[in-house]
């Protein structure tokens, strides 16, 4: 490899991580409120920023979802692969988990209304 080379591979490295650092940076804001839905059904809404636990039963099984220091996650599952328990807890609007066995799906969204960006006619 000659100096040339590794100022190309040096140089497309620094732009990835610059473009990842923007996007980090300007990422989704941050959502408050927990959505829980089960078989499709939005069964229960709870506050992002009140520590609680909440125990999800479904046709399928038991999910146990804890709320703790503005983040969600599914602590305890009975399915067979718990998947869902292994997931990162979520924070940030748009973030999902998903227990597929028990088809469950816990949101992270914003209780504000959301403003148009433009109307196409």
């Amino acid at each position: 490899m000659k100096r040339n080379d590794i100022l190309l591979i040096a140089g497309i490295f620094l732009a990835a991580l610059l473009v990842f650092g923007a996007i980090r940076l300007s990422g989704t804001k941050g959502g408050d409120i927990v959505e829980i839905e089960a078989d499709g059904t939005a069964i229960k809404t709870l506050p992002l920023n009140t520590d609680t636990s909440y125990t999800i039963k479904t046709k399928s099984g038991i999910n146990i979802l804890e709320i703790k220091n503005g983040s969600a996650n599914i602590t305890e599952a009975d399915c067979p692969d718990k998947l869902c328990v292994h997931q990162k807890a979520i924070s940030r609007q748009g973030e999902t988990l998903v227990c597929l066995p028990h088809k469950v799906i816990v949101s992270i969204r914003s209780s504000k209304k959301a403003t148009l960006d433009g109307v196409a006619q």
